[in-house]
């Protein structure tokens, strides 16, 4: 498959970086459009994607059996088909969907709850895995062990009594890159800030004004509800109803955000002073 828009401009002579340049940003807004059309025109969209495997598809074909999820458009993840081509082996008869409940393992393969049995060679187990938190990695804090389920997020990377600590967590519905970049951004300036302190810890808490926040899960189950998350939302930190205590999945405004947090602000607290080191003389 092919980018039209970097077809056009490499056409008319556009060096490569400004092709980079303009293709990304066109990237990035049409999935910012496409996710705000997904969550404000949910019926309008998921007609057109229906209508988009229709049209490779035919009348004919069960799109509402195989093709209709049980839930609204990028409220669970959706896949992508550049040039329609799975659509296109299925039209020709080289692939098959089908979409139902396992009853169980025959000899031949998977028997559905519908009754069908589809012959198999190979099955690959890739649904219902359970998630764990940081690798279940056992983390204690003076001695104590830590509960993450009970702490509360900043921005979706530091969590309330964990010093030190960031969670590079991306973006649900965008290139999970996209936040890595910001925030390694971010973390290098807080690191930067407490060598200017001569400080050797830092780590968030709840300011006055958040202290009646409401605490709220991980994320909004009416905004994303993959069952992988649902069975373990318990595990997960927390948020707050304060914008600061949420992370936002919102790329567009965290790039502009993050660079101007105040990192003496009442939400970070610093200790820990630093050892000077020697300044090494020559003789």
């Amino acid at each position: 498959n092919e980018n039209e828009l970097v077809v056009e401009l490499e056409k008319i002579g556009i060096d490569w970086d400004t092709i980079h340049r303009v293709a990304r940003q066109k990237v990035l807004f049409d999935q910012h459009d496409f996710t705000r059309r997904c969550l404000e025109e949910t019926e309008t969209v998921e007609q057109e994607l229906l209508e988009g495997v229709k049209m490779f598809l035919g009348d004919q074909y069960p799109i509402e059996k195989h093709f209709t999820p049980r839930y609204r458009p990028w409220r669970q993840r959706i896949a992508f088909v550049p040039d329609g081509d799975l659509f296109q082996g299925i039209a020709s008869g080289k692939a098959d969907v089908v979409t139902d409940e396992i009853e169980r393992f025959t000899e031949n393969g998977i028997l559905t709850k519908s009754g069908e049995e589809l012959k198999a060679d190979v099955i690959i187990t890739a649904t219902g895995f359970n998630l764990s938190v940081l690798g279940d990695i056992p983390f204690t804090v003076d001695g104590k062990p830590v509960d993450f389920s009970q702490t509360v997020t900043y921005r979706g990377m530091m969590f309330t009594g964990v010093p030190n600590m960031a969670w590079v967590f991306g973006y649900f519905r965008a290139s999970w890159t996209l936040r890595v970049d910001i925030m390694a951004d971010f973390i290098i300036r807080l690191l930067k800030h407490m060598d200017e302190k001569g400080v050797t810890q830092v780590r968030v808490q709840l300011r006055e004004e958040d202290k009646d926040m409401e605490i709220l899960p991980w994320i909004d189950p009416e905004n994303f509800n993959p069952g992988y998350l649902m069975r373990n939302m318990h595990m997960l930190p927390k948020r707050g109803s304060n914008y600061e205590w949420q992370h936002t999945q919102d790329y567009w405004r965290e790039k502009d955000e993050m660079p101007l947090i105040d990192l003496d602000g009442e939400q970070f607290a610093y200790a820990g002073k630093k050892a000077k080191t020697k300044e090494k003389v020559d003789a």
